[in-house]
């Protein structure tokens, strides 16, 4: 009898480290899931110039393929079964309560599987921080209540230099950290994008430039910045 109750007790124990170790247990960070796709998806871009340009491809001085176009390409051909549609909405100079003012009648209308919320540099620069996160909480709400699969990107940059000097930069960080933690409160997948931003300048810019390594002012993506961001974006998908 003791025996047995000390098995008992053991395969109990490993049962709970089983579980503990597996993937997509209560431990793990909702923010860090990646979308698996399903055939037929949809899947919409959707915030200020950053994708409105991904979309348009331009300036075509600094452009010739946007992330948009990137993405689509590569996702058609890595799931060719799937028939997978990769759309844009966007308006240069918008925040997060023009989104919201637009949400149904450019978005949700449109009817599409996923939407990816990329927003958040003129937020930081315009309205105060708890408007940001309360529309943002408000956006992502209205869209999962129509049943659309919600990834949230934080802000990239103004200004590229690495090391916290460029003007707004604290005002970005402070954003950049409020979209990570509403993200991880509506467990909603999040594309990091200022964090990958920054690494990649501590890598790829040693001169500290302002401008120039993915951006062609410091904002706007180039070339580089496009096939940059369409790597990250591509990453949350599976």
């Amino acid at each position: 009898m003791l025996v047995s109750l000390r098995w008992l007790m053991l395969s109990a124990s490993l049962s709970v480290g089983l579980l503990a170790a597996s993937p997509g247990t209560a431990g793990e960070d909702p923010a860090d899931r990646k979308v698996e796709l399903k055939k037929g998806d949809r899947i919409l871009f959707f915030g200020d110039s950053l994708t409105a340009l991904a979309g348009k491809e331009e300036p075509k001085k600094h452009v010739t393929k946007g992330y948009v176009r990137i993405v689509r390409e590569q996702l058609q051909q890595t799931h060719k079964d799937k028939h997978i549609e990769v759309d844009w909405v966007a308006t240069g100079g918008h925040t997060v309560p023009d989104l919201l003012q637009r949400v149904a009648k450019d978005v949700i209308v449109k009817k599409p599987t996923i939407v990816v919320i990329q927003i958040g540099c003129n937020d930081a620069r315009r309205i105060p921080r708890e408007t940001f996160k309360t529309g943002l909480e408000e956006l992502i709400g209205k869209l999962q209540k129509a049943n659309i699969q919600v990834i949230q990107c934080t802000l990239t940059s103004v200004g590229e230099k690495h090391d916290g000097t460029n003007k707004d930069d604290a005002k970005l960080e402070a954003f950049a950290e409020t979209a990570r933690q509403v993200a991880r409160a509506l467990k909603v997948p999040l594309n990091d994008l200022r964090k990958a931003f920054v690494e990649h300048w501590k890598r790829h810019n040693p001169e500290n430039k302002a401008s120039g390594i993915l951006t062609y002012d410091g904002n706007h993506f180039n070339d580089a910045g496009h096939r940059f961001v369409a790597e990250q974006m591509l990453r949350r998908f599976k």
